[in-house]
């Protein structure tokens, strides 16, 4: 009965009501249906984003996605979307992108936001943007920028330097060396001046040593620090007598700043001046950087003060002693073994293996291996350096690739990628196999060192 009664009721509605109805349930269809398109769309959107996208979040997302190692075809984009970016979080995060992809076409674009952004953390990002050409430093993740508060280790304090096999693009070392010389902010100058020591820009010591010497750089304390270390970094001994003048600057961070870039230069003239003050000044840094540099300066005339000091109640003298004797091939060397067996140092211990293996005790390199091991590892990694480099024992080193300790075939590897000599590839090739990661890892550093 009842459902006679609906359907009589039904027949009985006008045909304007009954056709309201059937376009009501096409409508909702419709609206259904327009849900999930618009929702498709915002899913693709989400997994393609656009960096024309008016979403700062979206934009910054098509970043990370192009920010990916020999990425080429992403430049032209990123460098157009460079200029339109209001934003300094993600410009700094275009500029990051180029250095991960790591392609030398990005020059440009990244010298341009040196020279002209506005934003000082940009324009920071663009050195450390730049350096990642020429130093490669392994990055995975999401990109972090100065602006996360996250400072990269190419533009901090004792950053790595620059292979001696790497070609450093002109371009980039002017556009460094103007930042350098006029940046209105003394942090960006800073790193610019730092990132031209570890790109070793022979070419710019003019122009540092101009702006060392500018009196109306005076007031930038911090800058002109960093710029005498540049000096010493890149080891060029016409900065000789920049250097030395800096040892009487008015300056004290200045002047000890430039006491081990007089001795990291060869500049011998300066040798009478360190010497005196490490006899003469209280500082105890000073006289200790003072020893330092003499021991780099491979001056004979510094024999009597080296000889002096082997005895002496501080190891750190005793080290530096021995190290500076070591690398003038000094002949009494031959009879430290049994002031090695004596010494209880493990510094000491080194620089006196290192006097014995450079007067001829290749059986001493075995100290200086084992010391890969342990936390004397930089320093046996120097002599190691200068043994295989300026002593003829490069052929003693290959036997440590060998060694059953991964840390000494890592260490010895890497020294030899360093010293250079094309010859030693076929020698470290076979650790490209190794069971040792960074075994591995440094295998493959030095090779692609070794075929430049």
């Amino acid at each position: 009965m009842m459902k006679e009664a609906r359907e009589k009721e039904a027949r009985s509605q006008k045909p304007e009501a009954r056709s309201r109805e059937r376009e009501a349930r096409s409508w909702n269809r419709r609206s259904h249906s327009g849900f999930w398109l618009l929702a498709s769309g915002f899913f693709l959107l989400a997994q393609n984003p656009s960096l024309d996208s008016a979403s700062p979040k979206e934009r910054q997302a098509a970043v990370e996605s192009m920010a990916v190692l020999g990425n080429r075809e992403a430049i032209p984009k990123l460098a157009a979307a460079l200029k339109r970016e209001p934003k300094s979080e993600n410009r700094a995060s275009m500029v990051a992108a180029l250095g991960r992809i790591r392609d030398r076409d990005a020059i440009p674009i990244l010298v341009d936001t040196l020279r002209n952004d506005l934003d000082k953390d940009v324009r920071s990002q663009a050195i450390d943007s730049l350096l990642r050409l020429y130093i490669p430093i392994e990055e995975s993740g999401p990109i972090r920028t100065v602006f996360n508060r996250v400072k990269s280790v190419l533009i901090q304090p004792n950053a790595p330097v620059v292979g001696p096999e790497v070609q450093v693009d002109p371009s980039v070392k002017e556009a460094l060396a103007a930042a350098m010389q006029k940046d209105f902010s003394d942090e960006v100058r800073i790193e610019s001046a730092r990132a031209l020591g570890s790109l070793k820009a022979n070419d710019q010591v003019s122009a540092l040593m101009a702006a060392l010497a500018d009196p109306q750089n005076r007031e930038h304390r911090a800058v002109r620090v960093e710029i005498v270390h540049a000096l010493g970094i890149v080891r060029d001994p016409a900065a000789g007598p920049a250097l030395e003048k800096a040892l009487r600057d008015s300056d004290k961070q200045v002047a000890q700043e430039a006491i081990l870039g007089v001795g990291l230069v060869g500049y011998t003239e300066a040798r009478p001046l360190l010497e005196e003050m490490f006899r003469t000044d209280s500082n105890r840094l000073v006289k200790a950087r003072s020893l330092e540099s003499l021991a780099l300066l491979r001056d004979r005339e510094s024999i009597p003060l080296f000889e002096s000091l082997l005895n002496h109640q501080e190891d750190y003298y005793r080290e530096l002693s021995a190290e500076g004797l070591a690398r003038l091939n000094y002949n009494g060397a031959k009879d430290w073994k049994q002031r090695l067996d004596q010494e209880k140092k493990p510094n000491v211990r080194n620089a006196l293996a290192y006097g014995l293996a450079a007067s001829g005790d290749i059986d001493y390199i075995n100290d200086l291996a084992s010391a890969l091991d342990t936390r004397q590892s930089n320093q046996a990694e120097v002599y190691l350096y200068e043994l295989g480099k300026y002593d003829g024992k490069l052929n003693e080193l290959y036997r440590y690739l060998r060694s059953a300790n991964p840390k000494v075939r890592a260490g010895v590897a890497r020294v030899i990628g360093n010293i250079g000599d094309p010859a030693s590839s076929e020698q470290i090739r076979p650790l490209t196999d190794d069971s040792n990661t960074d075994v591995v890892r440094e295998a493959v550093a030095a090779l692609r060192k070794l075929s430049r």
